[in-house]
């Protein structure tokens, strides 16, 4: 009776750390976006153009991501949202103005790798992966983007993104940081110049072979470890990694009320930010449960 009274009472803990409403808290959710995005700014330097923003530029940003997480409208964002950041009511026109900044996505990516890296340090992972998806809008044009991946027992988490487009080097560059263990990736990523950045970046790339491509002196070298038995099996597991494509379009959709592709990237990032900030309170509630 006492063993069934111990496992319950685990069963019962576990319950509730999955479903604390601490991971819906608006108040954490802010803080550790804008925590993130000072990080950033006070590292990367962006000058912008014309005159300096009479609000903090961390506020606004923080905004459109508060924005992508409550599905909001920008008049919703306006009526309901920009009170909760600013305190005071911002104009739906000044929010459009900032969705539209070439700079704010550049600090948006930076972001998703900053907060990759805390979850690194709470979430150890099993292997990394890199893929790509498409998003379309109300034309239905499509954008797509690379997304690197690491995936631990738990969950998967994303800790780069790549909007690149005109070759594969370019975005698995951009999107992948440096790093150990074995990298997996599908028959589009079977370029020598791609793999090539894949091992200088400290990975063992499992890549399945494009059987169109056969020359180059990385592409050699990877079919020899895609050949290897234990590799061949671990690259089984690579679906795993497709589960975080899954929840981004469970939650948010795989189409944006949107036409302009600036405010597309800012929203989609913005949205991985979001994915990124809940899994990261999950872990540090359960590092402080577990203290």
């Amino acid at each position: 009776m006492a063993l069934n009274v111990q496992s319950r009472t685990k069963e019962v803990t576990k319950l509730q750390f999955r479903w604390d409403s601490i991971s819906e808290d608006i108040s954490v959710f802010i803080s550790l976006v804008k925590k993130s995005v000072r990080k950033v700014l006070s590292k990367i330097n962006i000058k912008p153009r014309g005159r300096p923003p009479k609000r903090s530029r961390v506020d606004y940003i923080t905004l459109l991501v508060l924005k992508e997480d409550e599905k909001k409208s920008l008049r919703g964002t306006e009526r309901r949202l920009s009170h909760t950041i600013f305190k005071e009511r911002i104009d739906h026109s000044v929010i459009a103005f900032w969705e539209k900044k070439a700079d704010v996505q550049l600090v948006l990516e930076e972001v998703i790798r900053e907060i990759g890296k805390a979850l690194m340090k709470n979430l150890p992972h099993d292997f990394t992966m890199v893929d790509a998806t498409k998003f379309s809008n109300w034309k239905n044009e499509e954008i797509m983007f690379h997304l690197c991946n690491r995936i631990c027992s738990e969950t998967v988490y994303p800790t780069g993104i790549s909007f690149l487009t005109g070759s594969v080097k370019a975005p698995v560059n951009q999107a992948v940081d440096h790093g150990e263990g074995k990298l997996y990736a599908d028959a589009g990523y079977d370029d020598n110049a791609t793999l090539g950045v894949i091992f200088e970046k400290g990975y063992e790339p499992i890549v399945c072979p494009n059987s169109q491509r056969r020359k180059g002196y990385y592409r050699r070298k990877a079919r020899k470890l895609y050949r290897m038995l234990i590799n061949r099996l671990g690259y089984r597991q690579r679906g795993r990694g497709e589960s975080c494509f899954g929840s981004l379009t469970n939650k948010f959709g795989d189409r944006l009320k949107v036409i302009n592709e600036q405010v597309m990237r800012i929203r989609i990032t913005a949205r991985v930010i979001s994915y990124q900030i809940k899994l990261l309170i999950r872990a540090i509630q359960r590092l402080l449960m577990n203290y």
